[in-house]
């Protein structure tokens, strides 16, 4: 049965999701080892055959993948934008605020009420990502535990999530995250995600007056001096976009220009870059 896989499907689910993998190919490798030791000369030598072509071909795709990354990601260390200001404040609290709940500090009037995380966060701006930091360079685990703790169930937080990525293949070192983190943490708690295909302001606004939240990833400019992964939770009245940067509560809390996003977002189309959209699992 397992011939019948093709080897690029197996390297990719090997290198995105591990566990599904092994659940795989481990209960096939298991029955080859058994004929290893039972079966004929010829059986033997097919399954050693079939144990070889699948670490060759998991090895070839795993180095094509980190050459592809490497090639496209640009550095998520953190820092003061390029570009100061740019952002209109929120006065009314109708629109949007930051309040504290059980604890938690929770943004509002968007599209979804985001738990927010802030990367510097003592709680959690020392712990390891890979062998970083998550203060410096946790933006992706950080604005990803903010879309898994708002849409599931699930308890998370930067420290957690940057653990649960580094073990999974997604943290870039002195980088910070690969872009496949997206779909990545999507896949693994329950989350869909797509591709924002049209991108002007009038489906940007749409989408996410429908429900969804946007991960998208900037480059230099109000947000960022180099590359950074930021949440796009909602719309306002005006048609500005809200949004939840890891990075800022300040800029979390101000409306932005729908057009200002779109233009400073990455040139990286790596993994479906630079804007994702993520919704909880529709309901059959």
């Amino acid at each position: 049965m397992l011939i019948f896989i093709g080897g690029a499907e197996l390297a990719a689910c090997y290198w995105l999701d591990p566990p599904v993998f092994h659940k795989v190919v481990d209960p096939v490798l298991e029955k080859a080892e058994g004929a290893w030791r039972t079966g004929s000369e010829q059986v033997r030598r097919f399954a050693c055959g079939v144990q070889e072509k699948i670490a060759e071909r998991i090895a070839l795709r795993q180095q094509e993948i980190i050459q592809e990354q490497q090639e496209q990601i640009e550095s998520q260390q953190a820092g003061e934008p390029a570009i100061l200001g740019g952002g209109i404040d929120v006065t009314d609290p109708t629109v949007t605020e930051l309040v504290t709940r059980d604890g938690q500090e929770v943004l509002t009037g968007g599209s979804v009420s985001i738990c927010y995380f802030a990367q510097s966060d003592p709680a959690w701006k020392d712990q390891p990502y890979g062998t970083d930091r998550v203060g410096p360079y946790g933006c992706g685990p950080t604005a990803l535990a903010m879309a898994v703790r708002s849409l599931t169930d699930t308890p998370t937080d930067p420290a957690a999530m940057a653990e649960w990525c580094s073990k999974n293949g997604f943290w870039a070192a002195k980088s910070g995250s690969y872009h496949t983190i997206v779909r990545g943490v999507a896949s693994a708690f329950g989350l869909e995600c797509t591709s924002l295909s049209s991108m002007t302001p009038e489906s940007l606004r749409m989408q996410l007056s429908g429900g969804r939240i946007a991960v998208a990833l900037m480059s230099r400019g109000h947000f960022t001096s180099t590359g950074h992964f930021i949440l796009l939770r909602g719309v306002t009245l005006e048609g500005n976009i809200l949004v939840a940067d890891p990075n800022s509560r300040q800029r979390s809390l101000q409306e932005w220009d729908a057009s200002l996003i779109l233009n400073e977002l990455s040139s990286s189309s790596t993994a479906g870059a630079p804007l994702w959209l993520l919704s909880r699992p529709a309901v059959e």
